[in-house]
């Protein structure tokens, strides 16, 4: 008798089964399959940026006039999950990333806010702590040195705007403080994100 088909099926199935426990119990992405909307209802989020030290209703728009800075109380684009936005949230600025994103692209609002933060740096001393996030997809090392990355890459630029780079704390945190569902793709948007606090 031949058991190389038993082999094979017994392996096939063996296969089937991790990758369910996989996806549905370690990643929990499984369910019924939906068609990603174009547009995604959000709910209305209160940000409370009196104490920040930075103007950000002068960062409103950019040069093209499209509104770069996060509004959460009109529906998201699937389009506007693509691009780089920005949102004052109490004490602190996030900056969110599209997936796979760890560089600030083009974006008028954004550099308005890092030369404003670069001036405060330079001319009060104090530090700026920038916490690098992302969502759950991928593993968590690679989630890690992404977050890490976005963190670098806004240091980087606050360095080449005369920060010291001893002024400028980075730290990541990967997948590990979600601020959002990643069971939708603009739960996950919310969570690939970098937090901009300054403080001593």
């Amino acid at each position: 008798m031949n058991s190389k088909p038993i082999i094979l099926v017994s392996f096939a199935i063996w296969c089937f089964i991790c990758t369910r426990w996989y996806v549905c119990g370690i990643k929990n992405v499984c369910g019924p399959s939906q068609a990603t909307p174009d547009v995604i209802e959000t709910p209305a989020i209160e940000n409370d940026s009196s104490d920040s030290k930075l103007d950000t209703n002068s960062m409103s728009s950019a040069g093209d006039g499209k509104n770069t800075l996060l509004n959460h109380s009109k529906p998201v684009l699937q389009e506007d999950m693509n691009k780089v936005q920005m949102e004052a949230i109490a004490d602190q600025m996030v900056i969110y990333f599209p997936y796979r994103s760890t560089r600030k692209e083009d974006n008028a609002a954004i550099d308005s806010y890092l030369s404003d933060l670069a001036k405060v740096l330079i001319s009060s001393g104090e530090k700026v702590y920038i916490n690098g996030h992302t969502d759950f997809v991928g593993e968590s090392k690679v989630n890690y040195n992404f977050g890490l990355q976005r963190a670098y890459s806004l240091r980087d630029i606050l360095v080449n705007k005369g920060v010291s780079k001893s002024q400028v704390i980075c730290k990541s945190y990967g997948e590990k403080k979600p601020v959002a569902t990643n069971d939708t793709p603009y739960g996950r948007y919310l969570n690939r994100r970098a937090e901009l606090r300054v403080g001593k």
